[in-house]
């Protein structure tokens, strides 16, 4: 468990258990699918990867190791219920995936401090009450990018990887017009997001190559151009 709640305080810190491992975050963009997934469960299985499920991407990926998620409407949406037609899932079927989910959660001060659950790990934006970009490497802070699948980009360095692979990382919307392999949240994402979660990406680069960090896009087609993009197959298998 690398989240771990500080004595007295609403928020968490990220213990550095994963040093030495790959970690493999697996986002919701449009191009995630389930054979992706599939090599990702068979990697995780046999402990070559930890894994961090980015909010709806849990629904396939129920064998990581967190669910990280920053906005509370998303908490709410799954925790009380909502029907996804996308994957052929009613309210209830949600309900209880997201419940019965056996890893840790984790969202950020600001729109997740909603998140009354103290089952879900908070950690602090150190840029609270705005949004940064670069990469914090204080295990109690989290550098927002102003998108969840950067924060847990950022979480798993506080973990201690050197290693990273992202996959569902599209960085813009799919060619059949979907913001997600799902279909969509009740609120899409706003077009004119994709270009600032893509610099908030550029931003981290160099922080995260000085950090000793080698992050690899294996997400097919994906607009995010500042990391080596290779086949998630052979970087499982490297």
């Amino acid at each position: 468990m690398i989240l771990r709640k500080i004595e007295g305080e609403r928020f968490s810190e990220v213990l550095p258990l994963w040093s030495g491992k790959t970690v493999v975050i697996i986002a919701g963009g449009a191009s995630l699918t389930r054979r992706q997934v599939h090599f990702v469960r068979n990697a995780h299985a046999t402990g070559l990867v930890e894994c961090i499920a980015v909010n709806a991407a849990y629904l396939w990926v129920d064998f990581a190791s967190v669910l990280y998620f920053a906005d509370s409407h998303f908490f709410r949406w799954h925790n009380e219920g909502i029907p996804i037609l996308g994957l052929s899932l009613n309210a209830v079927d949600v309900r209880e995936r997201f419940a019965s989910f056996a890893g840790q959660k984790c969202s950020i001060q600001s729109s997740g401090g909603n998140i009354t659950d103290e089952a879900v790990h908070m950690m602090r934006n150190r840029d609270f009450p705005g949004h940064g970009e670069g990469l914090s490497l204080d295990p109690r802070y989290l550098v927002t990018g102003r998108n969840s699948g950067f924060q847990a980009l950022n979480l798993a360095v506080l973990a201690g990887s050197k290693r990273i692979i992202l996959v569902g990382f599209d960085g813009r919307p799919g060619i059949d017009g979907r913001d997600h392999f799902h279909g969509g949240h009740p609120r899409p994402t706003p077009e004119a997001a994709y270009p600032l979660y893509r610099s908030a990406m550029v931003a981290a680069s160099a922080a995260l190559r000085n950090a000793g960090v080698e992050v690899l896009n294996c997400t097919p087609g994906s607009a995010i151009d500042c990391f080596p993009r290779v086949d998630l197959e052979d970087s499982l298998n490297a």
